[in-house]
């Protein structure tokens, strides 16, 4: 017993470590720029990965999840490491992440039922989503375009489903949703900076233009929170 109650207090320790760790990554991320703001933003991933190698668990949550964290990684590689970034890989590993994700939630379903409203409405989003950005681009769609509207397509649709099975997890939906504020961050920057400018609109202007790194401030806590949520933390902490 002494020993079990020794592992839990290390992993504890671990744990607070771990969270610190991000925290001050998360100052630095808004306080250096150059190459080192680029390790210190790559830095918050890597950590995200590694941590819930201290859990190893072989159930499916764990495993999808960790394989989806493995190929966020691999997205921030190519546009966080890289210069200049590379969008195409970037997006289809970002998408790779989404599927892992999918499958994660798609397994907790406890019905046939369940399962099969889930599939209809991602299919309808993805499609509606698809069709939207065909008609945005005015039919002038490339293979980026399409990959980042499957994937966000595919994150919204895990946001709506994830937030269903609360009971399975609540850090992992809230995990999704900041991840898609800085996604949704990054897409209002874009528009303001290649299509309509929000001079004139208050809030759109300033998040468009922020004085900050608001991208990674909604970005940093999704990967923490999606990391910790396939660690059962009342199981490893509990006396």
């Amino acid at each position: 017993m002494d020993v079990i109650i020794v592992k839990k207090k290390i992993k504890l320790i671990l744990l607070i470590i771990f969270l610190l760790s991000e925290l001050i990554l998360g100052i630095l991320v808004q306080t250096t720029n150059g190459n080192l703001n680029s390790f210190v933003m790559y830095m918050v991933v890597v950590l995200a990965f590694i941590f819930p190698l201290l859990f190893f668990d072989k159930n499916n949550d764990f495993i999808l999840t960790l394989i989806g964290l493995l190929f966020t990684l691999g997205a921030d590689f190519f546009l966080v490491i890289l210069v200049p970034y590379i969008e195409l890989p970037a997006m289809i590993s970002f998408s790779i992440t989404q599927i892992c994700y999918f499958i994660r939630i798609f397994l907790n379903h406890k019905t046939i039922q369940e399962k099969r409203i889930h599939i209809i409405t991602r299919i309808t989003l993805i499609s509606l989503i698809i069709i939207f950005a065909v008609i945005l681009m005015d039919g002038q769609i490339d293979l980026l375009t399409l990959i980042s509207a499957f994937y966000y397509a595919n994150l919204i649709s895990n946001i709506i489903f994830a937030f269903k099975q609360t009971k399975v997890s609540i850090l992992f939906p809230i995990g999704l949703l900041l991840f898609a504020l800085c996604d949704l961050q990054v897409g209002i920057s874009y528009v303001n900076d290649y299509y309509i400018s929000f001079a004139n609109i208050p809030i759109l202007n300033f998040i468009a233009n922020p004085p900050i790194n608001l991208a990674w401030v909604f970005y940093m806590p999704s990967q923490v929170l999606i990391s910790l949520s396939i660690i059962k933390l009342k199981k490893e902490f509990s006396n």
